[in-house]
């Protein structure tokens, strides 16, 4: 029976699984909406620091305001939650005591935030599915590892760019073929993009000043190839990767001459690509497959290009939480310590005694880099709790010997653990 058989047959058994959803913004209010209208799977709670919002993200799929619980008291939840009522709480600290819920889905985009709740929750032994990839590119072998621990389930999301490059990489060597490469398609950068930018886009999409931000200076897809790269062992060619401008047609050529090693992330520029991503990978067993690729019109090999030509995030996003409630199955587990890491570069001039204002502002952009070329520098993820001892110039990158680090920052307490976890230098003070 198919994924959606057996949740149609939980549906009908009036056992559907249960999702807390924490964030109700762009993502989480779209996730909502996808949940109510899949059998077998359902919101039974929304977590966010805006009551607001969380119970508009229940009033737009068509419940009551009069039907919503509104409590952040662990009793009344519970027991909306067993009463199929829908319900909202500002009180995420209550999650990892929850039974009422199976999964945990976080879709915030902060980093304090979403690494303490995922975190709890996970040493709880609670399923996490995050579509948080700025988490994931700071502490996510951390992450994974306290999932492991505790036996419960991490995983990173389907929907996200990060996820569909999974699922081609999943597709590319079940098939028998090897990566040469995971490409991420960008059709516009600019690293100097600003939050004042930024304001009309955010505008036109919904979206907030600093994911707007982050998308157009190239931050996120610097986030979302490190994710890529540390669940699949694919480490970027150099820092920043290449960005190779191309086009659906041209693009296999082009990556490949611009790479100068195989088994890499790469992203494109422009082109026709709209928001899709694909896999090169090679048929090792050359002659034993090429009639057949070629008669399937994939080319002559022995690299062939996977396109997908989208990623529909909350579209997309219950499969993997019908792969975790179904069969505990993450969508990538990694099977080494980190291979990249995103490290913060300066968007202009910096002064010494700046303080940082992180992803998706004024101050810096990231860029993917292998693990040993960011040695001794600053994390982007880190980025918002530090001050410049320092100056550093516009498009160097931040060294942690130019900053101070704010402590009592639940990240960078999250980061120290990591780097002790992978017997690596510890984040300097």
């Amino acid at each position: 029976m198919s994924v959606w058989g057996r949740l149609r047959r939980l549906e009908g058994e009036g056992r559907p699984a249960r999702v807390a959803v924490v964030g109700a913004g762009y993502v989480g209010q779209g996730l909502v909406h996808r949940l109510e209208r899949t059998p077998g799977l359902r919101a039974a709670l929304v977590v966010n620091r805006s009551l607001r919002a969380g119970v508009e993200a229940y009033e737009r799929v068509g419940h009551a305001r009069r039907h919503i619980v509104v409590s952040d008291e662990p009793g009344e939840l519970a027991e909306a939650i067993d009463g199929f009522r829908p319900a909202v709480t500002t009180a995420a600290g209550i999650l990892p005591t929850m039974t009422e819920i199976d999964v945990v889905v976080e879709a915030t985009g902060a980093v304090d935030h979403g690494a303490t709740v995922m975190l709890s929750c996970l040493e709880a032994g609670k399923n996490v599915i995050s579509v948080n990839a700025e988490v994931d590119a700071t502490i996510g072998h951390l992450l994974h590892h306290v999932a492991k621990e505790s036996g419960a389930v991490y995983t990173i999301s389907d929907g996200d760019q990060p996820g569909g490059l999974l699922r081609q990489i999943e597709l590319a060597e079940g098939m028998g073929f090897e990566v040469v490469a995971a490409v991420n398609c960008k059709r516009h950068l600019d690293v100097r993009q600003t939050p004042a930018t930024s304001a009309p886009y955010a505008e036109r999409d919904g979206t907030s000043l600093a994911v707007t931000t982050s998308a157009g200076d190239g931050t996120k897809m610097q986030i979302e190839c490190a994710v890529v790269a540390n669940v699949a062992g694919l480490p970027p060619d150099r820092r920043g990767m290449h960005g190779v401008p191309t086009t659906l047609e041209h693009a296999l050529h082009d990556v490949l001459a611009a790479v100068s090693r195989r088994g890499v992330v790469e992203h494109t520029l422009g082109g026709d690509f709209g928001a899709g991503v694909f896999v090169i990978a090679s048929a090792p067993e050359h002659e034993l497959v090429r009639r057949p690729l070629r008669f399937f019109k994939m080319g002559d090999g022995p690299d062939y290009l996977f396109f997908r030509p989208y990623t529909l995030v909350q579209f997309e996003m219950p499969i993997t939480v019908a792969d975790v409630v179904l069969d505990r199955q993450a969508l990538g587990v990694p099977s080494r310590p980190p291979v990249a890491e995103v490290v913060a570069v300066a968007k202009r001039d910096l002064a010494a005694g700046e303080a940082l204002d992180g992803i998706g502002g004024f101050t810096c952009y990231g860029q993917v880099d292998t693990v040993e070329g960011a040695a001794g520098l600053l994390p982007i993820g880190l980025a918002e709790h530090t001050r410049l001892r320092a100056p550093v110039r516009q498009d160097q990158p931040v060294s942690l010997d130019a900053v101070e680090l704010d402590e009592e920052a639940p990240i960078v307490s999250f980061r120290r653990r990591q780097d002790q976890l992978l017997g690596s230098a510890p984040v300097r003070a």
